[in-house]
C-alpha cells in the first residue's frame, strides 16, 4: 500500500477512489472521475512537502497543461489527473550539452540543445527555451511552449550590433505531468559579429629589450614584433604578415611575434602590416607599423680650404659638406679640432654644411683640422683631418741691374733677382720701368733676366720689381738704379710714298743722326735686311692696301768690326701707307716715335 502525504493526513491508495469521488460530486472538481481508473498524483503539497520524493511545492509553474487531454481535478493545494495507478510522479531532470563555456562563436542562429532523463521514464512532451543578455531581466527569445520530445531549439537570427555579446539561456521540459523547472546555461556564450578587429603592433629592439617607437629615427635593423588582439573573447586562428607589402590571405602564424631577420631591411622608412583570421575564415583590416631605421653614418663631403691649400688671411672661412638623408646631421654632436683644440662649429641644414670662422687668428704655417660628425640616431662618422696653411706675410727680395754697374751705354741691361718667404714659396714676380704695375704681366719667379730695355732716355735709369708668394702676399716694391748714356745713333726717314698712293712702288730714303752709321730695313712681315751703308731701298709689285716699313741705324761705336746691341738705335723709325687705285683705303696713323736725346757730360 502506498502512503500519501496530503494536508498533514494519511490515506491509504484505496482510499483515493472515495475522496475523488467525494470531490466529483461535492461539485470541487467539474471532472467527472471513473471509479474504473487509477489515477497519478501531481508531486506537490501544501505546505512545501516533506515526503521523500515530492517535488517542489505546488504552484502554477508545474503544473501548465494536463496529459492526455483527461479531465483535471483541482484544488488550493492539489491536482490530480487521470491515470491507470495512484502513484505519484518524478520530475524530469536536465543537463544542457551546447553553448555553456562562456566562449565567443560566430554561430547564428544557433542549435542549443540538452538532454533529459526522468526516473519514471517518461518521455518530453514539451518544453521552452529563453535567451537573454541581462540575466533573465529582459528576454531577447522565448520560444514559448513547444510541445515536441527534440531536445534541441534552433534560435531565431540573434542582433550582433557589438563585437561580442554575452548570452545566457535556459530551458525547462514537461514529461506530461510536472515541468521540470529552469535549467540555466549559467556560463552561456559570446556571440561575436564576425568582424575581425585590428591588432595592436609593438616592436622592440629584441624579446623583453627596449621598446621602438613608431615613426622616429632609429638604429635596429632587426626588430623584434609582437601584437595582442585589442578584445575579449576567442583568439584570431592565425596571422599574415609583410614588410612593406600587403600581407596575403594565407596565415603565416597563430603565434603574436616576429623576429625580423637582420638581412632584411634597408635604412629608410620601413611598414610592417599585419592582419588576423578568425575561425569563420573571415581576414580583419590591415594594422601597420610605421619604423624609421637609419644605421648608416653621415656623410662628409667637400671641405674649405682645400687640403694642402695655402691662405693669405689667418682668419679663413672653414666649410665641410656633412648630410645625412634619414635622421638627420645632430648639430650638437660635431666634433671639431684646429691644432687639437676644440672649437665650436655651426651647422647650416639650408646648406648643408659645418661651419666654423675662427675668433682669433690662427697661427702663421700649418693648420690642422679634425672633424667627427653625428646623426640623430648616434651614427658616427670616421675622424677626417687635413691640413692647410696661413701665409699672411708676402716676400722680401733685391734686384741688381749689370752686376751693380754704375754706368751703361746700352738700353738693354741684364737683371739679377733674390727673393724668399719666411712661410711659403715664391711663386711669381712682375719687372716694370715706371713703378706703377699697370700694364705689366705676372710672371714666374726667375732668378735672372738678360736684355731687360730700359726706358731709351739717357740719364738715371730704375727698374722695378715685386715678389708674390704661394698664398698671394705681394712684397713690397724693390727697385735698382744704373745711370745710361745713349751712344747709339738716332734713324730717321727722310722721304717715302704718300700716305694713300695708287702706285705699286715705294721708294724710301734715310739716314742717321750721327755719321758713318750701317742700317737695316724691311717691308711688312719680311725679316730684317743685313747691315748696309745703303741711305735707301726700294720695293716693286706691290699689293693693294695697308704697308709699311721699318729702318734702323747703328755705329760700331767701340770699333770692333761688328754691331753690338748697345750700338743699335733701340726705337727703329716706321713708316706706313696704303696702296688702292681706288683711294677709299684709309691707312693707320703713323706712331710717334719716342723722343731721345743725349747727355753731355
Amino acid at each position: 500500500m502506498y502512503w500519501i502525504k496530503f494536508r498533514r493526513y494519511f490515506i491509504s491508495k484505496t482510499a483515493l477512489f472515495f475522496i475523488a469521488a467525494f470531490f466529483v460530486f461535492t461539485g470541487i472538481a467539474s471532472a467527472s472521475i471513473s471509479s474504473s481508473k487509477n489515477y497519478k498524483l501531481h508531486t506537490a503539497v501544501a505546505d512545501g512537502g516533506g515526503s521523500s520524493g515530492f517535488s517542489k511545492s505546488y504552484n502554477s509553474e508545474n503544473s501548465v497543461g494536463y496529459p492526455l487531454g483527461t479531465n483535471v481535478a483541482t484544488g488550493a493545494s492539489y491536482k490530480i489527473y487521470g491515470g491507470w495507478l495512484p502513484t505519484k510522479n518524478a520530475i524530469p531532470d536536465i543537463s544542457i550539452l551546447a553553448y555553456n563555456d562562456g566562449q565567443a562563436t560566430l554561430d547564428n542562429p544557433l542549435t542549443l540543445k540538452w538532454v533529459v532523463t526522468d526516473k519514471d521514464q517518461d518521455p518530453q512532451r514539451y518544453y521552452q527555451v529563453q535567451l537573454s543578455k541581462d540575466n533573465f531581466k529582459t528576454l531577447d527569445v522565448d520560444s514559448g511552449i513547444i510541445k515536441t520530445n527534440s531536445q534541441q531549439y534552433t534560435t531565431p537570427i540573434l542582433p550582433t550590433t557589438e563585437g561580442y555579446i554575452d548570452y545566457k539561456w535556459r530551458v525547462r521540459v514537461c514529461d506530461g505531468y510536472d515541468y521540470s523547472g529552469w535549467e540555466t546555461a549559467a556560463n552561456g556564450f559570446k556571440l561575436t559579429t564576425g568582424k575581425v578587429d585590428m591588432p595592436v603592433i609593438w616592436a622592440k629592439t629584441a624579446p623583453g629589450g627596449k621598446d621602438i617607437p613608431s615613426k622616429l629615427w632609429q638604429g635596429c635593423g632587426d626588430p623584434y614584433m609582437s601584437w595582442e588582439y585589442p578584445v575579449t573573447g576567442v583568439e584570431p586562428i592565425g596571422y599574415s604578415y609583410a614588410w612593406g607589402y600587403i600581407p596575403d590571405d594565407k596565415a603565416d602564424t597563430s603565434g603574436a611575434f616576429y623576429q625580423t631577420p637582420d638581412d632584411l631591411l634597408g635604412d629608410g622608412v620601413r611598414v610592417f602590416n599585419l592582419k588576423a583570421e578568425n575561425s569563420a575564415g573571415n581576414w580583419g583590416e590591415m594594422a601597420s607599423y610605421e619604423l624609421w631605421i637609419d644605421r648608416g653614418s653621415p656623410v662628409i663631403g667637400n671641405y674649405s680650404p682645400e687640403k694642402g691649400s695655402t691662405l693669405a688671411s689667418d682668419r679663413p672661412t672653414i666649410t665641410i659638406a656633412a648630410s645625412d638623408d634619414k635622421s638627420g646631421v645632430d648639430p650638437n654632436a660635431i666634433s671639431m679640432k684646429i691644432n687639437k683644440s676644440v672649437v665650436d662649429a655651426a651647422y647650416d641644414e639650408n646648406s648643408q654644411s659645418i661651419v666654423y670662422i675662427p675668433s682669433t687668428p690662427l697661427s702663421e704655417g700649418s693648420n690642422v683640422v679634425s672633424i667627427e660628425v653625428a646623426d640623430l640616431v648616434g651614427n658616427k662618422t670616421s675622424q677626417v683631418v687635413w691640413s692647410f696653411t696661413v701665409d699672411t706675410k708676402g716676400p722680401t727680395g733685391y734686384i741688381i741691374i749689370n752686376n751693380q754697374d754704375a754706368v751703361t751705354n746700352s738700353v738693354y741691361v741684364n737683371l739679377v733677382f733674390g727673393a724668399s718667404d719666411s712661410t711659403t714659396e715664391v711663386s711669381g714676380m712682375v719687372v716694370s720701368n715706371d713703378g706703377v704695375f699697370d700694364n705689366e704681366q705676372w710672371v714666374q719667379f726667375k732668378t735672372k733676366k738678360e736684355n731687360w730695355m730700359l726706358t731709351p732716355i739717357s740719364g738715371t735709369r730704375k727698374v722695378y720689381v715685386k715678389f708674390k708668394d704661394t698664398a698671394g702676399n705681394e712684397s713690397e716694391v724693390i727697385s735698382d738704379t744704373i745711370e745710361l748714356i745713349i751712344i747709339a745713333p738716332d734713324t730717321i726717314i727722310t722721304s717715302g710714298p704718300s700716305l694713300l698712293t695708287k702706285s705699286k712702288e715705294a721708294l724710301f730714303t734715310f739716314k742717321g743722326t750721327v755719321d758713318d752709321c750701317v742700317f737695316r730695313w724691311k717691308f711688312d712681315d719680311e725679316e730684317w735686311s743685313v747691315w748696309s751703308r745703303d741711305t735707301s731701298v726700294s720695293k716693286k709689285d706691290l699689293k693693294d692696301g695697308n704697308h709699311y716699313f721699318k729702318v734702323q741705324a747703328a755705329k760700331d761705336v767701340n770699333k770692333n768690326s761688328k754691331v753690338d746691341i748697345d750700338e743699335i738705335d733701340p726705337v727703329p723709325a716706321e713708316r706706313t701707307w696704303t696702296v688702292s687705285e681706288t683711294g677709299v683705303i684709309k691707312p693707320e696713323p703713323e706712331k710717334k716715335k719716342p723722343f731721345k736725346f743725349w747727355k753731355e757730360e
